[in-house]
């Protein structure tokens, strides 16, 4: 093997080890030090793809999450349209559902969902849920529910990438409500900095 093609290999290899390390090393969240009129949020880890819990009055929550139109809306889980979501931009989809109160929501969870909690301005969730809010109702014409995540969906102006995921789209969301996101985004694990808030597990 010639010296160049060595050097090209173990270059190759460098990049490779580098990407995975990137790859498995959490994002981490880091919420505004001084909220005024703090508020919970919840952001809930499900292993490829994560959502935002947002509190909405008397006890309500709302969840919204982004995805594949047809992977995450329609179900439809096949080979194709799992590769067609990773490799090439397709139409992107808004979902949200709303929830009584935090228990309800642990119960639509299980063992494996991870979810961090953490306290924002209530003056910024008000602006992020209005702003998503709108953005939801301008597509309210393609709207459909999907009874097994018990989820409304709209197609969303925003094509779906694997640059453009669900995951990168909640890092949108965390940054407006003046959060900080440190590391590498691709999959959805995401930790909180250890010495602002506390993340659990449920049980």
């Amino acid at each position: 093997m010639s010296i160049s093609r060595r050097i090209t290999l173990f270059i190759l290899s460098v990049l490779a080890a580098i990407a995975l390390i990137l790859i498995a090393s959490p994002a981490v969240i880091i919420p505004p030090p001084k909220p005024i009129q703090p508020v919970t949020v919840y952001v809930i880890d499900q292993g490829l793809h994560s959502r935002l819990v947002l509190p909405d009055g008397d006890n309500k929550l709302i969840q919204y999450a982004y995805g594949d139109w047809r992977y995450f809306a329609l179900n439809q889980q096949n080979l194709g349209s799992g590769i067609a979501a990773l490799l090439i931009p397709t139409q992107g989809t808004l979902g949200r559902r709303e929830y009584q109160d935090l228990a309800e929501m642990k119960q639509t969870l299980n063992s494996n969902n991870n979810i961090l909690s953490f306290p924002v301005a209530k003056l910024d969730v008000i602006r992020l849920k209005q702003s998503l809010d709108q953005r939801f109702n301008q597509n309210i014409t393609t709207q459909i529910f999907n009874p097994l995540n018990k989820m409304y969906f709209v197609q969303d102006d925003l094509d779906y990438t694997l640059y453009h995921n669900s995951n990168h789209e909640l890092v949108v969301w965390i940054e407006a409500l003046d959060c900080r996101v440190e590391g590498f985004v691709l999959l959805a694990d995401f930790k909180l900095s250890e010495e602002k808030i506390e993340s659990w597990r449920m049980k």
